[in-house]
């Protein structure tokens, strides 16, 4: 048996500050933090149905907590969170979860085994259609041993579990049962969970207000009074707000005004591993895109991932063909399977009766969440045009982009920054045939074997060859496309923000944040 009894972040965080900053400024308690969204969140339904979206994710993460949670990369070590401790059995065929006690919802419920159980059962049902389903469909059962303990039961030995759990888009956050019997299905708009963080208001197009949970169950935390997220798209607007000090952090700082900001005095622009793709999926529920000859013309040979690096991202990106960017751990580089080679890809066109008389025509959905995106389309439609495909291009809001992509997969082409990984199982959500994080049609009995396996191996190395199988596999049938890895940037003011972790693009926090004046 493998015990597991680590000291929660907060504690740690805690206690650095009380020793290795004895000589620097105590946090402070109050005030509120102004963070810039790009975008509008969708809704909050704590991974209980379509994935969000950005937005509402990175909101999210202030409202709930899941059993466990991560360290900031690089470290990325699991630790407690609603779990204080876990233990684990036979070989990882059970988990033992000693949860926390006293903790509330925000509605002042009480959270126990049995509401961790029925917030599992949830994500397991298939009614549900939670986009997060097949991280726990290996999950045989969910037991309530007494108030504070919780087993799970798997199918098999898996050593997966705890980093789902932790890692993977914050594992099952904990949702109050009293809220959503409360409001109905309209509970994703009234989210109730045990965060740091309770949900205030929401103006549509304006902000998001978040207020301190004075019963938080991490002693002390947080420190400050209140998150606003404002609702900004203007790139422009957003970088002008930050240097003027009318808001003082940025969660996504767009690309076009990360040299502005590096340049700028007072403001600090923090980055991070290369974890983060930027996609252009294609919907292999579509013609022809469902012959691997055209993923191969119009998502391989086709494409100059290096132009695309070089001058949407400024040369700050790296061309990529892999499904992980090389900052996830077992990524390996498959870069070579592509070159760019504009006489293949109408070869392979042609092989399938596209002409200059007869040309391949689809569409390149892109969200105005991020600038850069436009870019990388009009690139794309650029190159298109030299292998005589005819691309257009749909921008569209990103709540509707949520709604085409996640939620009801209409699309030919999307191009987009996707989500920070930590390794190749969390990527796998997409890759299980009919389920709702499927959002390219994929129907590779081969290649949901290979992930089967992966979370069956506990050895790293025999791990790490089945991710470098999974990963070619995916490169030769190229079921999922990616351009060049996502340099991601958020920004804030030093003067003021102090003790803001920076998780890459997997998590948002701000507990431990607190500000100088």
């Amino acid at each position: 048996m493998k015990t597991y009894r680590l000291m929660p972040r907060s504690v740690l965080v805690v206690l650095m500050l009380q020793i290795g900053l004895s000589w620097a400024q105590s946090p402070k308690y109050g005030g509120t933090l102004r963070i810039a969204l790009s975008g509008e969140p969708a809704f909050f339904n704590a991974n209980q149905g379509p994935a969000p979206g950005a937005p509402a994710f990175f909101i999210s993460n202030s409202l709930y907590n899941s059993l466990l949670t991560l360290t900031p990369p690089p470290e990325l070590k699991i630790v407690p969170d609603l779990a204080q401790s876990w233990d684990v059995l036979e070989d990882g065929r059970t988990y033992i979860f000693h949860l926390q006690e006293g903790v509330k919802f925000h509605d002042g419920t009480e959270f126990d085994a049995q509401i961790a159980k029925w917030n599992i059962d949830r994500i397991r049902d298939p009614e549900m259609k939670a986009w997060v389903r097949p991280y726990y469909e290996d999950i045989d059962q969910v037991e309530v041993v007494d108030t504070s303990t919780l087993r799970v039961r798997m199918k098999e030995p898996s050593g997966a579990l705890p980093m789902a759990l932790a890692g993977y888009f914050q594992g099952i956050p904990m949702v109050s049962p009293q809220a959503v019997e409360k409001y109905g299905e309209d509970w994703k708009r009234h989210p109730v969970g045990t965060g740091p963080f309770m949900m205030q208001a929401w103006i549509p197009g304006q902000h998001v207000l978040l207020v301190k949970n004075p019963h938080y169950f991490k002693p002390g935390l947080p420190y400050l009074d209140a998150l606003e997220f404002r609702i900004m798209k203007d790139p422009l607007t957003v970088t002008t707000a930050l240097r003027t000090g009318e808001i003082d952090l940025i969660a996504r700082v767009p690309m076009q005004q990360v040299a502005l900001l590096e340049r700028s005095a007072g403001i600090t622009v923090v980055t991070g591993p290369a974890m983060i793709p930027t996609v252009a999926l294609l919907n292999l529920r579509v013609k022809p895109f469902d012959d691997v000859r055209a993923r191969r013309a119009v998502g391989g040979y086709g494409l100059d991932r290096a132009e695309i690096a070089r001058v949407a991202f400024q040369g700050r990106a790296q061309p990529l063909v892999s499904v992980l960017p090389p900052g996830v751990p077992d990524a390996i580089d498959v870069n070579e399977m592509y070159p760019y080679q504009p006489d293949e890809a109408r070869r392979l066109l042609n092989e399938l009766g596209y002409d200059a008389k007869h040309p391949l025509q689809f569409t390149i959905l892109i969200s105005n969440l991020d600038a850069t995106m436009a870019d990388i389309a009009a690139l794309i439609k650029n190159q298109m045009a030299k292998i005589g495909v005819e691309a257009k291009i749909n921008l569209m809001d990103d709540t509707a982009v949520v709604d085409r992509l996640l939620v009801k997969h209409d699309f030919d082409m999307l191009v987009s920054f996707f989500a920070n990984l930590v390794d190749i199982n969390q990527r796998s959500v997409s890759f299980f045939k009919g389920r709702q994080s499927d959002y390219m049609g994929m129907d590779d009995p081969q290649l949901e074997a290979m992930v089967l396996q992966w979370r069956r191996t506990l050895e790293p190395e025999q791990r790490k060859a089945i991710s470098a199988d999974i990963q070619r596999r995916l490169a030769d049938q190229l079921e999922w496309v990616n351009v060049t890895t996502y340099p991601f940037f958020q920004a804030y003011r030093t003067a003021a923000v102090q003790n803001f972790l920076f998780y890459n693009h997997a998590l948002l926090l701000f507990d431990t944040t607190w500000l100088a004046k």
